[in-house]
């Protein structure tokens, strides 16, 4: 039994001994498949690399393809900024007509109206209906008594004829005819007077606009001159800035004005439309309005306004296209396409542009282009005259992105 037992402790301590051989070369055999130095060679790295050099860094972002313009330095016709407010062209009131309960108002706070079609509210119509019926009946009561009249005005005239009345008869009845003529013209006006009375039971909106206040209620009982709404106009809007005296007599009627919507960091055109004469006594200036178009409603009144007005003088000034310009959360931005260098051994082969976000502060249009003002945060460096600014395709640019450009920037002359 003990000779037997040694055979087999022998046999296992030999297995035992095999396996662990076995192990260490399929290591081995896994690590020199995987790319690890096996007798300094190094195997090909996932990126294209050689092993221990190039192979294992993080790729860049892909490039974007944009379509870019140049900043160019113009001579402008000078502005000056006045602060302002944008105001409604109109603001009305909007009153009963006729005496009654109102039934319904048909409209809240801030709805939109048109003008001639848009119910505002109802009023009880059930007396007028009834001044109405009587009216209808007075018209036709004079009207028979008319015909009577001239009936009898022409059986008179015969007799007359025939020697058988007087002329005094005659002129007593022609006068009949023209004082019944009168009442009937008299209870033509009381209808018509009445019906009118009717048709403004339906009180409608007097021109497009939203409605700003909703003064009466239904089952209130108005007169003639009750309120019943408040609302202002809509689809055209007065930018109103307050002038200083010494810059009044160089803006004209008629002037194109370029106005910053400040809430909406929007920039708009419009045309000075009216320069009041009367100024302020103790601050000296004079009220001008600028119209503008509401754009859809986005431009309301009370928003503040910086107001470029022209006053006739000519300066440099930085301007690029309109689109080249975002508006976010954070005010105004440009992209700028910079140049890059190349570390590369090959330098026929040049780094692409790469896209820098530049914040600017725009101070007003000419045409298709605005004159902006880099804001010098260590990127307004990069916006300069002759700069590749963006103008489609920066939706989605990141700081850094290599650029491909569609349009090349115009060389210069």
């Amino acid at each position: 039994m003990v000779k037997k037992y040694s055979t087999t402790t022998v046999v296992v301590s030999s297995i035992t001994f095999l396996s662990g051989v076995l192990v260490a070369v399929l290591w081995m055999t896994m690590a020199g498949a995987g790319g690890a130095p096996m007798g300094g060679h190094g195997g090909v790295s996932s990126g294209g690399g050689h092993g221990g050099g190039h192979g294992g860094g993080p790729r860049g972002p892909r490039p974007a393809t944009v379509r870019v313009a140049e900043a160019r330095i113009e001579t402008l016709r000078q502005r000056v900024a006045v602060i302002g407010r944008l105001r409604e062209v109109r603001r009305a009131t909007v009153a009963a007509e006729v005496e009654g309960k109102v039934l319904a108002v048909a409209v809240r706070e801030g709805d939109a109206v048109v003008g001639g079609e848009t119910v505002l509210a109802r009023i009880d119509g059930v007396w007028a209906e009834l001044d109405l019926a009587r009216t209808q009946a007075e018209v036709a009561a004079a009207q028979a008594t008319l015909d009577q009249s001239e009936l009898d005005l022409g059986y008179l005239e015969q007799l007359l004829e025939a020697q058988s009345a007087k002329p005094k008869e005659v002129d007593d009845m022609r006068a009949q005819v023209s004082s019944d003529r009168a009442q009937l013209s008299a209870a033509v006006a009381e209808r018509d007077r009445v019906n009118k009375e009717v048709e403004r039971l339906v009180v409608l909106a007097p021109f497009d606009g939203f409605v700003t206040r909703k003064i009466t209620e239904v089952g209130q009982w108005v007169a003639p001159g009750d309120e019943i709404v408040e609302m202002i106009s809509q689809g055209e809007v007065d930018a109103v800035c307050d002038v200083p005296e010494h810059l009044i007599d160089l803006i004209k009627i008629g002037d194109i004005a370029e106005v910053v919507i400040e809430p909406l960091g929007l920039p708009v055109r419009g045309v000075v439309a009216a320069i009041n004469p009367s100024g302020g006594n103790s601050a000296r200036t004079f009220p001008v309005k600028v119209k503008l178009d509401d754009r859809g409603g986005r431009l309301k009144a009370g928003m503040s306004v910086t107001v470029w007005l022209p006053v006739g003088l000519e300066a440099e000034r930085l301007t690029i296209p309109r689109d080249a310009v975002s508006y976010g959360v954070d005010g105004q931005s440009v992209w700028v396409g910079v140049a890059g260098e190349s570390d590369v051994a090959d330098e026929s082969e040049p780094t692409k542009p790469t896209a820098v976000k530049v914040a600017v502060r725009v101070l007003f249009g000419e045409g298709d282009r605005v004159a902006v003002e880099p804001l010098l945060d260590g990127a307004g460096t990069s916006l300069i005259e002759g700069a590749a600014v963006v103008v489609e395709g920066a939706e989605s640019l990141k700081a850094g992105q290599p650029l491909n450009y569609i349009d090349e920037v115009p060389a210069e002359e």
